[in-house]
């Protein structure tokens, strides 16, 4: 077996982990979440978030309670790291037949992480709209400092995904916000992955999923985050949701390596490089990174005009400043990024042509000037 292949086992392999074993959506679905996840297992162990459990605890609690499920609740330090996972690790006893992640991304990454690592079934509860992690075989792993490191792939979905739209209506509406600019970067970085790669059925499937998700929130996250400003768990924002935490996993879950996140995540990843970006949410971060994408693409100028006006309706940063970047960048600022964003074990290969250090700079350089 050749070093490629031991890298990466996926590869050259038709491997599908399209969705969870069972997705549920509902309103006040925490108030039966333990009957749900005591058909899979009556002793778990919670990886949280303090934030999350404030906003999920005790409907969750209550429900275990009443479905006499054991539980224990480990709090997480902040981000998802090989040295946060193994110290959780650490703390799972004897017996435990879940891993449970209650919270937003990092936090289910690092469920994700520790219950493949384990060998422990997974269940997923977001707490945010703010990407889809919760339906994903791969986890974002960074340093404890917060920046990007890499994505391992797993060979199994989570068990049972519970997403709650009252809960997640509740939320600050910038996380939503958030996840719709993560989700529509499905549908560019998908078709860029795909370029020059066979089209299998699953792939087809992939592009079709990531074109559904695109016009899916085109249609209604206008009415989506007007509706969770009031809190309200409507259709539109129903849809919103279904949008951005499954659909946007089943693009890659169909798709997987053809169908991979490419520029606009890879540019991602380089922000996380600079610590004035570290308060602006993955999502932002990823819209951004959209922009550059289509700067790198030469996209037509109606088509980025057209996006632009839909970021400017719901809130989506354009400018580096929007980020927190409020200060002119050194050279080594550029450099630290654009290493960043073009390692090789980022996902800036997946675009269909070569990509520099100085094509990305410039690329960023020509979005604000937009």
């Amino acid at each position: 077996m050749g070093d490629e292949t031991e890298e990466n086992p996926l590869n050259g392999v038709h491997f599908v982990a399209g969705t969870p074993n069972a997705y549920i959506q509902e309103p006040g679905l925490l108030r039966t979440a333990g009957e749900w996840i005591a058909r899979y297992g009556k002793r778990i162990f919670i990886v949280t978030g303090t934030k999350s459990w404030n906003q999920a605890g005790e409907a969750l609690s209550q429900s275990l309670d009443e479905a006499e499920v054991a539980y224990e609740v480990a709090p997480y330090r902040g981000e998802c790291s090989y040295a946060e996972v193994a110290r959780l690790q650490e703390l799972v006893g004897p017996g435990v037949e879940l891993i449970v992640g209650v919270g937003a991304g990092k936090v289910i990454d690092t469920a994700k992480k520790l219950s493949n690592d384990m060998n422990i079934p997974l269940v997923t509860i977001p707490t945010l709209a703010a990407q889809c992690a919760a339906v994903t075989n791969l986890s974002v792993m960074y340093t404890d400092e917060g920046v990007y490191v890499d994505f391992p792939v797993f060979y199994r979905n989570s068990l049972l995904t519970l997403v709650d739209t009252e809960l997640l209506a509740a939320a600050p509406v910038r996380y939503l916000v958030a996840g719709i600019g993560d989700t529509i970067a499905k549908w560019y970085e998908a078709t860029a992955s795909a370029t020059g790669k066979p089209h299998n059925l699953p792939t087809i499937g992939g592009l079709q999923a990531a074109k559904l998700c695109f016009d899916t929130l085109i249609a209604h996250s206008k009415q989506a985050v007007a509706d969770a400003r009031e809190g309200k768990a409507s259709d539109a924002l129903a849809q919103v949701i279904d949008a951005v935490i499954l659909f946007s996993g089943i693009v890659g879950g169909l798709g997987e390596d053809n169908c991979r996140s490419a520029a606009a995540h890879a540019v991602h990843n380089g922000l996380t490089a600079i610590p004035d970006t570290h308060h602006a949410y993955h999502g932002e971060k990823v819209a951004y990174g959209i922009l550059v994408q289509l700067a790198l693409e030469n996209r037509p100028t109606a088509e980025i005009a057209e996006l632009l006006d839909f970021y400017k309706e719901i809130g989506l940063p354009l400018k580096l400043r929007e980020l927190g970047i409020e200060r002119e960048l050194t050279p080594q600022d550029w450099d630290n990024m654009a290493k960043v964003a073009l390692s090789p074990d980022g996902t800036m290969g997946n675009m269909p042509f070569a990509v520099t250090e100085e094509s990305v700079i410039e690329a960023i350089r020509r979005v604000e000037l937009w």
